[in-house]
C-alpha cells in the first residue's frame, strides 16, 4: 500500500518538477549569455568611448 503512495506521489511531484529545474536551468543558461554579453558590451563601450 505504501509503495502505491509512493510511486503517485513521485508521478505528481517528480515529474513536474524535474521539467521545472530543466526549464530553470535553461533559462539561467540564457540570462547567464545574455549577461556576459552585456558586460562585454559596456566594458568594450567604456573603453572606446
Amino acid at each position: 500500500m505504501k509503495t502505491q503512495q509512493i510511486s503517485n506521489w513521485d508521478k505528481m511531484v517528480h515529474a513536474p518538477f524535474k521539467k521545472v529545474v530543466k526549464f530553470d536551468l535553461i533559462c539561467m543558461g540564457i540570462g547567464a549569455v545574455i549577461g556576459m554579453g552585456a558586460g562585454a558590451y559596456f566594458v568594450a563601450s567604456g573603453l572606446l568611448g
